[in-house]
């Protein structure tokens, strides 16, 4: 008996260890103290006030975590207005650790546990997170296929639905209208559809990463979301209703370094008496969930780049081995927000490295055009939010 309780036990570890790990990614646990002024001997109102300002100050550190200094001062007002005023919605539980006072003033310091979640939900929803991240433009690329339909249907490739009038671009859809929901630019693949001019290589199903990252570049795009949503009839439940199954596998591609930065499977059941309607709602529910679990990933990648760093890939053409020493030192001790530095590779006169930086590489590139490199200096050639290409040239 004992032998089955501690074997139950550690199952019930093991399958819970990656719910509890979510878990602790989605809160934050900080220090903080408030400070409230003792009137009329009424401590006990003062410890209220100082464990208010106390939790205020718990969620301003969480803020600070998201998003740089910069933006929280440029966007003060708005962040005072729309989340400091509201704070016990972030706070998931509190301890106090301290209480002192010091002449008529009551000081609080708790502990505090801080849901990120829904910070950066929030700050997503007014538009400071992914203002931070330069509004990144989003398309869709799903190449679909319901019940009815001989193969699947995809909108670069003109290739069209055949043996049925069934709605398309259902998946598509459903991921436009959640996402721009909280804010996120997308692009009309309509008007795409009309200016690309798409090669037979590319006129595919199966994207490849590579084949994303061009075609989005050729429209504009920052963020391509590819894969495939696929509705199987799986029988009838009765009373003459079919049931249909449906599948969506997709995955977030950044443009300017070929970068998955999510990855997502979802699936979704539709009942109905005709097929086609059965499948459109298995779509619609694989989609909407595989949508909003694309949404949070790709919002905890860039809330974690907008507190922290992002990586920026750095291609440096025209310079022999002593300029790139030079270039590579420069980086380190004179440009503010450079985290860490990796060479790719030095190949001929041309250079390729990544660095771990604090700034966009927008900024990154402003902050290079001040520096003193010596011998050469450096044009901006060109840039995009998470690469740049540059060039030496002689003074």
């Amino acid at each position: 008996m004992t032998r089955l309780l501690n074997a139950f036990v550690i199952l019930f570890c093991i399958m819970a260890a990656p719910f509890l790990s979510a878990s602790a990614q989605e809160s934050k646990t900080v220090t903080a103290e408030g400070v409230a002024a003792i009137q009329g001997n009424a401590r006990d109102i003062a410890r209220d006030a100082a464990l208010e300002d106390a939790q205020k100050r718990a969620v301003e550190q969480a803020v600070g975590i998201l998003i740089d200094s910069q933006t929280q001062v440029e966007n003060f007002q708005l962040i005072s207005d729309k989340i400091l005023s509201q704070t016990k919605g972030y706070i998931k539980r509190y301890t106090i650790v301290g209480e002192t006072v010091d002449s008529s003033l009551l000081r609080v310091r708790i502990n505090a546990e801080v849901a990120l979640d829904k910070l950066t939900d929030d700050l997503t929803g007014i538009g400071i997170l992914l203002g931070q991240m330069h509004k990144p433009r989003t398309i869709v690329m799903i190449a679909e296929q319901n019940i009815g339909q001989e193969w699947h249907a995809w909108w670069w490739g003109q290739h069209s639905a055949h043996g049925t009038e069934t709605e398309l671009d259902i998946v598509d859809n459903t991921f436009t209208d959640i996402f721009t929901q909280k804010g996120f630019e997308f692009i009309d693949h309509a008007v795409a559809a009309r200016e690309l001019r798409v090669s037979k290589a590319y006129r595919v199903q199966d994207l490849t990463v590579a084949q994303a990252k061009t075609i989005g570049r050729d429209v504009d795009a920052e963020v391509v979301i590819i894969g495939k949503a696929l509705s199987k009839l799986y029988g009838e439940v009765g009373g003459g209703m079919k049931s249909v199954q449906a599948d969506v596998a997709v995955k977030a591609v950044r443009t300017d370094t070929g970068q998955v930065i999510a990855a997502v499977t979802a699936h979704g059941a539709g009942v109905h008496i005709t097929n086609e309607t059965a499948g459109v709602t298995a779509l619609k529910k694989a989609g909407e969930s595989a949508a909003n679990e694309m949404m949070d990933k790709i919002l905890t990648v860039y809330a974690r780049e907008a507190g922290s760093t992002r990586s920026v890939n750095i291609t440096i053409s025209g310079l022999n081995k002593a300029q790139f020493v030079k270039f590579k030192d420069v980086l380190r001790n004179q440009v503010r927000g450079i985290k860490d530095l990796h060479e790719r590779s030095f190949t001929g006169s041309t250079a390729r490295i990544s660095v771990d930086s604090k700034m966009s590489a927008q900024v990154l590139s402003d902050e290079l055009s001040l520096r003193d490199f010596g011998t050469f200096g450096v044009e901006i050639v060109a840039s995009t939010p998470n690469s740049l290409e540059l060039r030496v040239t002689p003074k």
